[in-house]
């Protein structure tokens, strides 16, 4: 080795970057957010997507498979962020250049 740190890919940045974003919305590093943690995350990180009321964030934690009452996991999130990802999919398909086979579950 030449003592260089590795280079990393944009897809592995973005990943690390996912998972950093959301143990840093965790007051006591803990392995859940509690909702408040959850929706300051999103309006830091995500304020386009992030609920603008009450109604909107029960019903994206419902989307989210989060158990009322409970905190949010890192798996939680990921269906938010798979959801995200199927949503800009689903633009970019309609984009003529974009060829893509893939399923996304």
């Amino acid at each position: 080795m030449d003592g260089m740190a590795p280079k990393y890919t944009d897809l592995e940045l973005a990943i690390n970057t996912l998972v950093t974003q959301f143990h840093e919305g965790s007051a006591n590093d803990g392995a859940t957010l509690t909702v408040e943690e959850f929706q300051g995350m999103l309006s830091k990180e995500l304020p386009s997507v992030a609920p603008k009321d009450q109604e909107g964030l029960t019903k994206m934690l419902n989307e989210m498979d989060v158990t009322e009452g409970q905190g949010v996991t890192f798996e939680n999130f990921w269906n938010l962020v798979n959801s995200l990802a199927s949503t800009q999919f689903g633009l970019l398909q309609k984009d003529k250049s974009v060829k893509c086979a893939c399923l996304l579950l």
